[in-house]
């Protein structure tokens, strides 16, 4: 994504965009990570596990999550798909036209020490 300003452009690559959605979606109590799969390769190339689909300052974001045993997994999705809204649009000026979200796995409670 680019911006034409006064003194030259601005550009936002999908990877920043993906890493902002990543960040507030964390920011969701029940929310434990982001889901990254089969390809744990992307955080070492600085790639985030977030799809983002840029087009005429519009963007589309898929997260897949990690959520915490016990919480509601609705209410979760739907905080998520608030809060990430909200941090993209308000750091990058882009609108948010989609925010899918997926629950991958479930993260178990840890057994307490007897």
């Amino acid at each position: 994504m680019s911006r034409r300003a006064d003194l030259g452009a601005v550009f936002i690559r999908d990877d920043v965009v993906g890493s902002i959605a990543a960040l507030a979606a964390q920011e969701v109590m029940g929310v434990s990570g982001i889901w990254e799969g089969v390809v744990p390769w992307k955080r070492y190339f600085g790639k985030s596990a977030v799809q983002v689909e840029l087009q005429d300052q519009e963007a589309r974001l898929w997260l897949n999550l990690v959520v915490d045993y016990g919480v509601s997994l609705p209410e979760v999705g739907t905080e998520v798909q608030d809060r990430v809204r909200e941090m993209v649009e308000r750091m990058t000026g882009l609108t948010v036209s989609e925010v899918n979200v997926s629950i991958h796995h479930v993260k178990p409670r840890r057994s307490e020490p007897k």
